[in-house]
């Protein structure tokens, strides 16, 4: 790598990286005041976090929100997949863009259209909508993520369970289904995460229910408080979590997988 291109991503990172180790800080510091120099440190702003009635039902609803929409991203996502991966799939170019389309319309726009369908279905503005607007927009990466896995997968496999008799979905169940756990969760993950940092959609399909990112933003036109500070800090460490422990769980299937391939190997060798 050359020095340009190691200076373009080291400013890259620090661009990234710099607000969010600014709120941190700002998040430990003694003063109401966000400037420099700092005051001192303290966790007062994490015990008054712990204690609004407000922020802790907003992170409660917005927990039992994104776990639905994790769960039909996912599964929605593994049906398009393997549909998305099917040799004798017609109009896959077609079927592509109807999946990806939701990830490339303005999320306004989508949100506008969304609340106009659900009032016309009778749903509303609620959490049935919300839920349903949300996955709508995970479903794109959930099937990117889980089509990945497939186009890998041994193929061979499969038809050697149904020539020794297995059905369909035998040979899906058993077969197919323990190599794509990994990437079900991730894609479970990223449908998670993309709920709880969801804003706009929010705006236009919550109604009363109030997720954390909606009293997020309401606080935040008010006053910026460091309260605020410790919330995001919070709710970072809580989706780095997610993703490491999806990460972890992706690389123990992988090690599992490919110790018992070789183990297959060794004994088909032996034979």
């Amino acid at each position: 790598m050359t020095k340009s291109a190691k200076l373009t991503l080291g400013l890259a990172v620090g661009f990234f990286y710099l607000p969010i180790a600014v709120l941190t800080l700002f998040s430990f510091n003694a003063s109401k005041l966000m400037a420099f120099p700092l005051s001192g440190f303290t966790l007062s702003w994490y015990e008054d976090l712990f204690g609004n009635a407000a922020f802790l039902g907003g992170f409660v609803t917005s927990f039992l929100v994104s776990q639905p929409v994790g769960i039909f991203a996912a599964l929605i996502g593994l049906c398009a997949a393997l549909a998305l991966t099917s040799p004798r799939l017609a109009w896959r170019s077609g079927l592509i863009m109807l999946i990806v389309l939701p990830f490339l319309v303005p999320k306004t726009v989508l949100s506008i259209a969304q609340a106009m369908l659900m009032n016309w279905l009778g749903f509303g503005r609620g959490a049935v909508a919300l839920i349903a607007a949300q996955t709508l927009v995970a479903i794109p990466f959930a099937t990117t993520i889980i089509a990945a896995t497939v186009i890998r997968l041994d193929r061979r496999l499969e038809e050697a369970a149904r020539d020794l008799g297995a059905t369909p979905w035998q040979s899906f169940r058993r077969i197919v289904l323990p190599q794509l756990q990994g990437a079900i969760g991730a894609a479970y993950s990223i449908g998670v995460i993309l709920s709880l940092a969801d804003l706009t959609i929010s705006m236009f399909m919550a109604g009363r229910t109030q997720p954390l990112s909606l009293i997020v933003a309401s606080e935040f036109r008010r006053e910026l408080k460091p309260d605020l500070n410790a919330m995001q800090v919070v709710v970072l460490l809580l989706t780095a979590v997610i993703v490491i422990a999806s990460e972890a769980y992706r690389r123990r299937r992988m090690v599992l997988r490919n110790r018992i391939s070789g183990q297959t190997l060794g004994l088909t060798k032996g034979i």
